[in-house]
């Protein structure tokens, strides 16, 4: 038993850590980036701005692309953007692709620093994750899952509060907020328990 509980959180962090080197070789910042950004304006006197596309690419050919029905430009630091009813790709290595979906998201366009909040979903191949807050701080080398954060694959499903992810080390730490609480990890025996 023992051994199965072990190999669940192997496999686990194993998915983590290739997920998380994926997002690193994503947005690890590079001189030769090049970045084009697309939004089609309709602006109002609130900065309300919608359809919005951004989208980068680095030399390696990998891209990132974030897109919102509508977003607001922060009056006080242009770089900001508040954007409602997200959806992001972020596609690598001969057409590997995470989606990353939100109700609503802060967008940093200088450093691509972004905070999903809300109705967040990630996806992976067969790999699922969903919580409330996912933010993710490229100039930094670091994300932060959190809020009812639940992963599941085909194997295993995982209940915690939150997450800290090194993107340079891949090494992830989940906790609960409460210390006398537990992480819940269930093994899926083949669609039975």
């Amino acid at each position: 038993m023992n051994r199965r509980l072990f190999l669940q959180f192997f496999l686990i962090f194993l998915t983590f850590i290739v997920s998380i080197f994926f997002f690193n070789q994503m947005f690890k910042k590079e001189k030769n980036i090049s970045v084009k950004k697309e939004v089609s304006s309709k602006k109002s006197e609130n900065n309300l701005i919608e359809g919005i596309q951004y989208f980068s690419k680095d030399i390696k050919g990998n891209t990132y692309l974030i897109e919102s029905k509508n977003g607001i430009l922060d009056n006080t630091n242009p770089d900001i953007i508040y954007l409602v009813d997200v959806k992001a790709k972020i596609s690598f290595d001969e057409n590997e692709e995470i989606k990353v979906t939100s109700e609503k998201a802060v967008y940093n366009v200088s450093n691509y620093n972004t905070e999903f909040i809300d109705n967040v979903k990630l996806t992976y191949d067969n790999n699922k994750l969903s919580c409330n807050n996912i933010m993710v701080k490229f100039s930094e080398n670091y994300a932060m899952l959190s809020g009812n954060l639940v992963y599941s694959n085909l194997l295993t499903k995982l209940y915690a509060d939150q997450m800290e992810i090194d993107l340079i080390s891949r090494k992830t730490k989940t906790t609960m907020k409460d210390y006398k609480d537990k992480v819940t990890i269930i093994y899926k025996n083949y669609g039975t328990n």
